[in-house]
């Protein structure tokens, strides 16, 4: 795999070459950064041409996702300092950065989260509060999911894990009765991770996406349609 940023008609674009068949070209929110994979055997010149075709859309995407985020529909991405808001159980809490403190910790209210941290801290030292204060409440909340439900449906899920996932919130190992759920569903309402536990679960009755695998979604939880449709730009497989 090969990785460069080349620049075209004034645009920085972020090159990645590997093993892939064909030219494939994003424009990522909320920074609105161009990402371009091809394929190895491609000349520069030949990426340079197929993106120059598509300039002016690249462009107006650009200027779409730049729009979004000044009307406050685009979200930056967290650094995790004072006057920041941040997500749990689909509910948004202010956020306070409190440096220089004597121990490194997240403390969370009704009302915010305040996180103190030695010296100043960096992003990662902070990410990695936040991330096992998310980690700790899925870890209390699932077994009770999975407890109610393997009483239900007669299967038993025999391991259970939390880690981070870019494309799915969960997935599982139905030969190993082993179920793997994406830390960002701490940020989603409850009901939510409910039906992706569940999603999961009736993954050990029926692997295939079929009929008779909504039907069982629906016999075992009639509301998971409500829940999913609350949630938008998900992903469930």
């Amino acid at each position: 795999m090969l990785k460069s940023e080349i620049e075209i008609s004034g645009i920085k674009i972020f090159l990645t070459q590997k093993k892939i068949r064909n030219l494939h070209l994003r424009i990522l929110p909320p920074s609105s950064e161009v990402r371009v994979s091809a394929p190895l055997r491609f000349s520069l010149e030949k990426i340079e041409e197929f993106v120059l075709k598509r300039i002016d859309w690249i462009k107006n995407g650009q200027n779409q996702i730049r729009k979004l985020h000044e009307e406050g529909k685009i979200e930056m991405p967290p650094k995790f300092l004072s006057g920041e808001k941040h997500e749990f159980l689909g509910k948004k809490f202010e956020f306070e950065l409190i440096r220089n403190s004597s121990a490194n910790k997240l403390i969370f209210s009704a009302e915010r989260f305040v996180m103190t941290v030695k010296g100043q801290s960096n992003f990662a030292q902070r990410q990695k509060l936040m991330d096992n204060f998310y980690r700790k409440n899925l870890q209390e909340m699932i077994p009770q999911m999975i407890e109610k439900y393997e009483k239900k449906m007669g299967v038993k899920v025999a391991e259970f894990g939390i880690k981070k996932m870019k494309t799915r919130w969960g997935t599982c190992n139905v030969r190993a009765r082993r179920i793997w759920l994406g830390l960002e569903l701490a940020k989603k309402p409850a009901g939510f991770l409910e039906s992706i536990v569940v999603h999961e679960m009736v993954h050990f009755l029926e692997q295939k996406h079929s009929k008779r695998f909504y039907e069982l979604m629906d016999r075992f939880m009639p509301k998971w349609r409500i829940t999913d449709a609350e949630v938008k730009g998900k992903i469930i497989d």
